[in-house]
């Protein structure tokens, strides 16, 4: 099931006229929020060129930059395992590459950019819905965000939970956002000022149905809103 499909079932909010931000895009025939193009004005950001040019060639509104703390070029590594890809791959990620996907790194130069430069400065509006995963990059750019005034940030957000997810999570809380529930490997959250009508029902089961998270014998989450 796409992110576009979950938030549909348990965010109550008119789909039509968002901005929506999709970072760590990945391979164009597989964009989480594609089909939200026709009726929202989508924006995508991704590092790897390669994947960046798959998406541009798809005739989607895609950047060529590394969302992060910094306005600088930075190094970004690519790995031969398709999404997965960072500018910070942690050392644990770094080793579930190498024993599990046989995977190799090369270390490129890519533009980086602050949200807060790209949403001031770049595309000049404000962003409702945020998808970030980033392979571990998150907390860096997280942090960036009480740089924000309140209005400027996300209302609502999906982010990969990863495994920092002891770090992302006390961040997110102080920015002032309550986690919603969770699917997969991923965690949906609203932010306390934004006020929406959600699908209690639809959360509930997303998150009986998602107790935990074990990837490769390694425990990601434990779901603590049930």
């Amino acid at each position: 099931m796409l992110i576009s499909d979950i938030l549909r079932k348990t965010y109550n909010i008119d789909f039509n006229n968002l901005n929506i931000l999709e970072c760590g895009s990945g391979p164009g025939p597989v964009l989480e929020t594609s089909d939200f193009n026709k009726t929202n004005n989508c924006y995508y950001i991704e590092a790897n060129y390669k994947d960046y040019k798959l998406i541009h060639d798809l005739k989607y509104n895609v950047y060529h930059y590394a969302l992060s703390d910094t306005n600088e070029n930075i190094s970004f590594t690519i790995t031969s395992h398709i999404g997965n890809s960072s500018v910070s791959h942690s050392e644990i990620h770094k080793q579930e590459l190498l024993s599990c996907y046989n995977s190799t790194f090369t270390n490129v130069i890519v533009p980086a950019i602050t949200y807060k430069n790209f949403i001031q400065n770049v595309i000049k509006t404000n962003i409702d819905i945020l998808i970030l995963d980033v392979e571990g990059h998150e907390s860096m750019i997280l942090n960036t965000f009480f740089d924000l005034d309140t209005s400027e940030l996300p209302k609502i957000i999906c982010i990969e939970v990863g495994y920092d997810w002891n770090e992302r999570k006390p961040i997110l809380l102080k920015l002032g956002y309550n986690l919603d529930f969770y699917e997969y490997n991923n965690c949906y959250l609203s932010h306390s000022t934004y006020n929406c009508n959600k699908n209690i029902s639809n959360m509930n089961y997303f998150n009986q149905n998602n107790k935990k998270f074990i990837f490769f014998n390694k425990l990601i989450y434990e779901n603590e809103l049930i």
